[in-house]
């Protein structure tokens, strides 16, 4: 299968969900990817009986649902909060997450280790990180969902940003429903090649957000517009056979656009493609 270009929703968080559908289904997309935000889709609105609005888009525009992104920054949900009952609660949220992306119907639900805070010891960090995904994983298992894990870049967390970190955590939940994902931000400004992804993980990576950006930053931009070098990486994912989905995922620099966004950014990247 080739590989296919999904649309994240984030990048029009300021429009109602549904000018997302029309921009994907205008510019040709394959597939959504839903970050679960508010006004969005937030998990505890979606078990309110937001689930059949999203449903319903995917549907009436015939996109499916590839990836559920659900809020876990730290705020107000964290995988490593350090306080019990933060912590309890937070696992209840992600317990939720799961269920409402097995109920939009997505393919993938996932997950990202946030900031943990400073002055705390990395061991013990980590420790409480896999105790939660061992306990999110034993739930997908449960429900028949899976999680896919992303790296951050080194901008935005400390235990889950390189290539071993991904592979440490899935030897350390052991699930068949705990896979990862790519973010093409992570490796460049970690500074590792993305094929340490494939090496160590490979057909475990499921995902990929297909982004562009500088080293020191972790803007997420549009192929072209940052520092990397795409039509190597899309030779390389080709020569791999990775047929997954390639999902543009933007804020910052194109918050005020979304629109002419999407536009150019499916444009681009399909340009890749065809030419790499």
């Amino acid at each position: 299968m080739a590989m296919k270009i999904a649309l994240f929703t984030a990048g029009f968080s300021n429009y109602p969900i549904e000018r997302v559908f029309e921009a994907a289904a205008k510019n040709g997309y394959d597939a959504i990817e839903i970050g679960g935000f508010r006004p969005h889709a937030y998990a505890p609105d979606l078990a309110r009986g937001g689930a059949e609005k999203i449903i319903r888009l995917s549907k009436e525009y015939a996109l499916p649902i590839v990836s559920y992104a659900p809020e876990n920054t730290g705020s107000p949900y964290s995988l490593v909060f350090e306080d019990p009952e933060l912590n309890k609660e937070s696992l209840e949220y992600f317990k939720l997450t799961l269920d409402m992306a097995k109920e939009i119907g997505s393919e993938y639900c996932m997950f990202a280790c946030n900031h943990p805070g400073y002055g705390r010891n990395k061991e013990e960090v980590k420790k409480l990180f896999i105790e939660n995904m061992r306990i999110l994983a034993e739930h997908a298992e449960k429900i028949g969902q899976t999680i896919i894990l992303e790296p951050v870049t080194p901008y935005e967390g400390t235990i889950i940003v390189t290539s071993d970190d991904v592979r440490w955590a899935m030897d350390q939940v052991d699930s068949p429903n705990f896979k990862c994902m790519l973010d093409l931000a992570a490796p460049f400004t970690y500074g590792e090649p993305i094929c340490a992804y494939f090496e160590k993980m490979g057909k475990d990576v499921k995902h990929i957000h297909f982004v562009d950006c500088e080293k020191s930053s972790e803007d997420h931009l549009i192929p072209g517009d940052g520092e990397m070098d795409f039509p190597r990486i899309v030779s390389y994912l080709k020569e791999v056979g990775y047929d997954g989905y390639l999902s543009l995922e933007l804020f910052s620099r194109y918050a005020n656009e979304p629109d002419f966004s999407a536009e150019r950014g499916y444009k681009v990247i399909r340009e890749l493609l065809d030419e790499n």
